[in-house]
């Protein structure tokens, strides 16, 4: 499928070559006496003009392209509605409901083609607008190959997440050979709902998104709540590192060694994530390895357990096989390399043996995994805490629980 794409993106790319502006088609008597951009964020782009010539004004088409990270330049066309005249006055509207939303900071180039019925032709220049979430007074710093906004808490409050990320990368680099090789930004929102305030049909669970065609990671974290913000950046961190050590136009990484290289960035294992893989090793319900390769369970006791088992399956590449072969595997994807046949590049076992391996060493206890001192929550017992979830502390748990499992 990747392939069809790549190939109509550069059919594309070659067809409008033509229509990329460069200057003002020379001595054309059309000229656009008024131009406009209106976002609505999260939503909306609206774009706006009014032109005149000498003739009646019959065609107006809006062009435009998204600065993102991909294999192929495509532009997207759109013919404005007016009625013909000397002087028109046309605009477009982006619904992001139907196409999709872009995080905050994107930068969409546009420009306008305008014909008149003489056949006289103005290519309007290139002009860039910034997608801005201007709902916010925003705040900056910057460090390295990290930018990062916010609005909410004291300078200390960012400073602390700012360095926490630093850390984080250092880790990274150290223990998978993964680095950054684009700088990327981060939006600190003050809590979930503003973060889900700033995007497109948001799942009510959702407290950070990484957009790594963007560069962009977005989270809510209130300043009461910065070591779980700090963990959920080091997770959203991570998925970008590991999109730019990756990233090629065939294939993805398998589901659980993308989210498997983000939950190891976080560090030890959260308590509720041991508390499903060790009920699932202790009742033979481990998933295999090939199930994981595609998208989690939207089942949350399967999406725990899945996010489980992708942290000890890194954990246990790394442990046993070290960083270097580890990174060499992810050079291996980047060189498009399928599932099976980068395993076996890299390490001379498939997805099959693989999961053989890593299960021995979880059943028989080779790489440890001490379950915390507290109850253990067995997929059934989530469920019946759900049902009969009437008291405080019961729903605080609950909230905390889904909070941790709002991964992307």
């Amino acid at each position: 499928m990747k392939k069809q794409l790549l190939a109509l993106g550069l059919m594309l790319g070659i067809l409008l070559g033509g229509l990329v502006p460069s200057t003002l088609t020379a001595q054309s008597p059309i000229t656009i006496d008024k131009s406009s951009v209106n976002i609505t964020f999260p939503s909306n782009i609206g774009f706006s003009l009014t032109a005149s010539s000498i003739s009646n004004i019959t065609d107006i088409r809006l062009y435009y392209t998204v600065d993102r990270k991909t294999f192929s330049e495509v532009y997207s066309e759109f013919v404005l509605n007016f009625t013909p005249d000397t002087t028109v006055t046309a605009s477009y509207s982006w619904d992001m409901r139907y196409t999709g939303g872009m995080p905050p900071g994107a930068r969409v180039n546009y420009w306008y083609r305008i014909t008149d019925e003489a056949g006289n032709i103005l290519t309007s220049p290139s002009q860039t607008v910034v997608y801005e979430d201007a709902r916010f007074d925003w705040q900056s710093i910057s460090e390295g190959m990290l930018e990062l906004y916010w609005y909410n808490g004291e300078q200390s409050f960012a400073d602390e997440l700012m360095e926490s990320a630093q850390a984080a990368l250092l880790r990274l680099a150290a223990d998978t050979g993964a680095e950054l090789q684009d700088k990327v930004t981060l939006y600190i929102y003050a809590n979930s709902a503003d973060l889900q305030s700033a995007m497109v049909f948001p799942s009510e669970w959702t407290g950070g998104v990484a957009y790594p065609a963007f560069n962009v990671i977005a989270i809510g974290i209130a300043p009461y709540d910065v070591d779980w913000g700090k963990r959920a950046i080091t997770h959203e961190l991570a998925h970008q590192v590991t999109s730019q050590m990756t990233s090629n136009p065939y294939c993805d990484l398998p589901v659980w060694l993308n989210e498997g290289i983000s939950m190891y960035a976080e560090g030890n294992l959260e308590a509720v994530y041991v508390n499903y893989l060790v009920w699932a090793i202790g009742q033979d319900k481990l998933i295999s390895v090939k199930s994981l390769c595609s998208p989690f369970s939207a089942n949350s006791a399967d999406a725990y357990l899945s996010y489980a088992e992708s942290f000890t399956l890194v954990n246990y590449l790394i442990t046993y096989y070290g960083p270097e072969k580890f990174s060499a595997l992810l050079e291996t994807f980047h060189q498009s390399a399928g599932y099976d046949e980068a395993l076996l590049a890299v390490y001379g076992f498939d997805i099959q043996g693989l999961n053989t391996l890593w299960q021995a060493t979880l059943k028989n206890g080779a790489i440890e995994i001490q379950p915390p001192r507290s109850i253990i929550l067995t997929p059934g017992l989530a469920v019946l805490l759900t049902l009969v979830a009437g008291g405080s502390i019961i729903t605080a748990f609950w909230l905390w629980s889904n909070r941790v499992v709002s991964r992307t």
